[in-house]
């Protein structure tokens, strides 16, 4: 009897967890790490140490810099970061990512 109630926690669970990623959008999404390429939209981005709005800004990546991201956080909040690296300087950081924009070369003629 103390199997069929593990495996049924064990359901769900996995129910719980894997539900919000099958309801949710495509466009709410994070994005894919290494596909396609990505580059900044908004005329300038702050590259923060940490993403947190308030932390130590160390760079600057300017609109159509091509970024690579390596990572994402969404905050409690709901506020969607990048951790990414900027081409043309280096530069790694976080910035806010609704300040991207992907291009997938597979959709591109």
């Amino acid at each position: 009897m103390a199997v069929i109630g593990r495996a049924t926690a064990t359901v769900i669970s996995l129910t719980i967890l894997l539900v919000p990623a099958a309801v949710t959008p495509v466009a709410d999404r994070p994005p894919e790490i290494g596909a396609g390429w990505w580059e900044v939209t908004a005329n300038a981005a702050n590259i923060r140490i940490d993403h947190f709005g308030g932390d130590t800004v160390i760079g600057l990546a300017r609109s159509g810099d091509a970024v690579e991201v390596v990572d994402t956080w969404t905050s409690p909040l709901g506020a969607r970061w990048a951790k990414v690296m900027v081409v043309r300087t280096r530069a790694t950081g976080w910035v806010l990512w609704s300040l991207l924009a992907h291009h997938d070369p597979a959709s591109e003629p």
